[in-house]
């Protein structure tokens, strides 16, 4: 088999050198050839006038700080890069092309003040920047057209966290607690008439709907400038639970009748209907729910009924319903 597949291969390239070589031996190859020359001799030509024209092209130039001390800590975000635009003959933009620029070093001991923050002006940055520029370059822009870096020796303060935002749920469940970040306080690092001005660190604003399963998201911090913030983002727990329906009949308390009088409703007892966690289903004991009547509503009533009111209740109880609402009722005189 291998001896077959040499002997095709051999016989492939023999054929192919044949056709070349009856080509190139052809008029129309030499036609090719010849336009194939001019073709890339025109295009040396090009190249070499490009090269003599000046053009414009956009480079970055890395930021480095030195001479930072250890206790500094640098509290606000600062661009990595400069991004800068020159203009110079085809020539000497290949060369910046090959060689690339090397960091632009801003020495930290020249700008650090008591204050705790500084800018470093459009006419600085340029300066830095045409140390690396040829005599003959020009510098077009320079973007960002100022550098303004925050920092602190402090050794930061805690503050509270406060969550911000709404959250709901699809109808058949419920939030069944608190929403929760993990962790109630955070550390600022920033001059120190920053740290004077803050009271609370906030979440962004945040919007959860139709949740139909204890829910985890990741928040983001609001940013404060010239401040660090550690952590920069939290991570909250929404609980979310199944709700179902639970029945039960309750007697009717009667509220505020004066000793001499006794109160006869018809009916005496009511049924209540309500959602629940499931979790907290078998929870709800007798005197958790209590219904009555007030014997103060009479003067204002008209006719004989008094409305029934949920005087008690616990918090995860949704949607409590009375039935019936309202009940008759016969005063009478205690005999004495």
């Amino acid at each position: 088999m291998k001896k077959v597949t040499e002997r095709y291969i051999q016989i492939k390239l023999k054929k192919w050198l044949h056709n070349a070589n009856v080509f190139f031996r052809s008029e129309r190859s030499k036609e090719v050839i010849t336009f194939l020359l001019f073709l890339g001799l025109s295009f040396l030509f090009w190249v070499l006038q490009s090269l003599n024209e000046d053009v414009e092209a956009s480079f970055k130039i890395p930021i480095r700080f030195t001479n930072v001390p250890d206790k500094v800590m640098i509290t606000n975000e600062y661009p990595q890069y400069l991004d800068i635009r020159i203009r110079d003959n085809g020539t000497t933009m290949m060369n910046y092309m090959i060689d690339r620029f090397v960091p632009v070093e801003i020495d930290f001991n020249q700008y650090q003040n008591k204050r705790g923050q500084f800018t470093i002006s459009l006419a600085k940055l340029s300066a830095l920047v045409r140390k690396q520029l040829k005599n003959t370059t020009g510098l077009v822009s320079i973007s960002p057209d100022s550098l303004t870096l925050y920092y602190s020796q402090n050794k930061g303060a805690k503050f509270k966290l406060r969550l911000v935002g709404s959250v709901s749920t699809v109808p058949q469940c419920v939030i069944n607690g608190e929403i929760s970040s993990g962790i109630d306080s955070v550390t600022v690092y920033a001059p120190s008439y920053i740290l004077n001005s803050i009271k609370t660190i906030e979440t962004d604003s945040f919007i959860l709907r139709n949740l139909s399963d204890t829910t985890i998201y990741d928040l983001p911090l609001k940013k404060i400038r010239g401040a660090k913030i550690v952590p920069d983002k939290v991570k909250i727990i929404v609980p979310v639970e199944e709700i179902t329906m639970k029945k039960m009949t309750l007697a009717i308390k009667i509220e505020n009748i004066p000793d001499n009088m006794t109160m006869l409703l018809f009916p005496a007892t009511v049924e209540v209907s309500y959602m629940l966690p499931i979790s907290h289903f078998s929870k709800v004991a007798a005197g958790d729910i209590e219904v009555g009547v007030d014997y103060g509503q009479i003067k204002s009533n008209l006719g004989n009924k008094l409305a029934v009111k949920v005087l008690k209740q616990p918090s995860f109880v949704k949607h409590l319903q009375v039935v019936p609402d309202s009940v008759e009722y016969i005063l009478e005189e205690k005999v004495l």
